[in-house]
């Protein structure tokens, strides 16, 4: 069975040099995945998407979400998927637990 992973993130589209940038956050489900992919490419090549996950996400878990946004690199849009090691997530007290 393909299991559903769900991350929390932290993304900043960064639309070229000089150019504007956006930034949103949440839970990256596949909904999320699918708004910042379009985002990316509206961008445009020479676009920079940088996405930020807590510092306790597994390697597992990082390189899975790189796979899910491969394609935009290419179409000349950059990616990074890094851990923010200021960020600690505390995943059962942010869920209510």
């Amino acid at each position: 069975m393909n299991e559903q992973k769900v991350f929390p993130f932290r993304a900043q589209l960064a639309k070229g040099p000089g150019r504007q940038s956006s930034e949103r956050t949440g839970w990256l489900t596949p909904y999320e995945v699918d708004i910042l992919f379009s985002d990316a490419l509206w961008a445009g090549r020479g676009s920079q998407l940088e996405l930020r996950v807590p510092a306790r996400t597994s390697e597992s878990g990082v390189n899975w979400i790189r796979q899910r946004f491969e394609r935009l690199r290419k179409r000349g849009i950059g990616v990074r998927v890094r851990r923010d090691e200021s960020w600690s997530f505390d995943e059962k007290a942010n869920l209510g637990s």
